[in-house]
């Protein structure tokens, strides 16, 4: 196969953002290809042992299934790399000793040859590709890899800038939260308080008024002040989701000027989940009641596959933007920040559907 061609198309798929997974097959199929073998691999180190995290071929693919760990005592290509960082090519598996050896020797692996992913200077794993049985390895399999593994080291730090990029968004989310429950605090404790008292002594005082009617509109005033202020403190921290999302998301329905059916499963979940399902259901239920124009709202929170799964779904006129100022968009950082994924499908005359979906830990 022409190298030329092969890595072409691996640089295509990095480029375009692929998953690293998907990435590394592609590098273990292209090399194994272009070097005329049944098998590649990539495999990341850690410590004295490998992790296969992408492979290509069908030989040996119960012996070595994708994600595998296995460790590096009995020689070998790979273990050459990882104690030199240079490339390595081994012949004879026949003489591997060790684990290494017991788990390849029934595979009928003949050689090998390996090259390291560097990444920031240090030796992240490698890429290797195998012989089997009547296979024999091209003189100069080393130098073809080394033109795959600057790929490898691509797609590498591609992927954790975008690990870094979601770690940091936590971190923004967890410091917004702690935030808004110190300011709840603060005004609960503090100005809530302070109204509550005054109302209390302007009470006292109106017993003294021969005309009361100016005292009981400033009461009337000051209870609609600490009523507007509750309102607030519930919008910083929801109080509710101490009881569950069952019990947030129905106090949502409640308070909604729009119609609300909800289904909402009956368990608990880590806080920043429940908080961010919360979040998400508020902001695509004030559009509903501002916007949509609907008669009903449907909310769901299932759980599907392995994923919290909430879907707020309208029979209104349709036609929503996601960053048309709807707020959502300013949602999809929290949502994004938890591994997850906000989508909003919303067909002129149809209605929207606002889902979000969270994988759980």
């Amino acid at each position: 196969m022409d190298i030329e061609r092969a890595l072409r198309e691996v640089a295509v798929l990095v480029a375009r953002g692929g998953e690293p997974g998907e990435v590394f097959d592609a590098l273990s199929e292209q090399a194994a290809k272009v070097c005329g073998v049944g098998a590649g691999a990539v495999v990341r180190f850690t410590g004295r042992a490998a992790e296969l995290v992408g492979r290509w071929g069908d030989l040996a693919r119960e012996t070595l299934p994708p994600g595998m760990s296995f460790a590096l005592d009995g020689g070998g290509a790979l273990t050459l790399v990882r104690e030199t960082g240079l490339p390595a090519r081994f012949d004879d598996y026949a003489v591997a000793v060790g684990a290494m050896g017991v788990t390849l020797r029934p595979t009928g692996l003949r050689a090998s040859a390996a090259a390291p992913v560097t990444v920031e200077g240090s030796v992240w794993g490698a890429l290797i590709v195998s012989a089997f049985d009547s296979e024999t390895l091209p003189v100069d399999t080393e130098e073809r890899l080394t033109e795959f593994t600057e790929l490898a080291a691509v797609a590498v730090a591609g992927a954790d800038a975008h690990e870094r990029l979601l770690e940091s968004r936590a971190r923004l989310v967890k410091t917004a939260d702690d935030e808004r429950r110190r300011l709840e605090r603060n005004l609960h404790d503090g100005a809530q308080q302070r109204l509550v008292s005054a109302r209390l002594a302007l009470r006292m005082l109106r017993k003294q008024f021969d005309d009361p009617a100016p005292v009981d509109a400033i009461l009337d005033e000051l209870g609609k002040a600490h009523e507007e202020l509750r309102e607030l403190a519930r919008g910083l921290h929801p109080a509710a989701l101490s009881r569950g999302l069952g019990a947030a998301i129905g106090a949502l329905a409640t308070r909604s000027s729009v119609p609300v059916e909800y289904d909402v499963v009956d368990e608990r979940f880590p806080e920043e989940l429940e908080i961010a399902v919360y979040y998400v259901a508020s902001e695509a239920l004030t559009n509903a009641a501002k916007h949509a124009e609907a008669s009903v709202v449907s909310v769901t929170v299932l759980v599907i596959d392995g994923a919290l799964v909430l879907e707020v779904a309208d029979d209104g006129r349709g036609g929503a933007v996601a960053g048309g100022g709807s707020g959502l968009i300013g949602l999809s950082d929290r949502v994004e920040a938890l591994r997850g994924r906000l989508r909003v499908t919303s067909p002129v005359g149809v209605g929207t559907t606002v889902r979000a979906e969270f994988p759980l830990p």
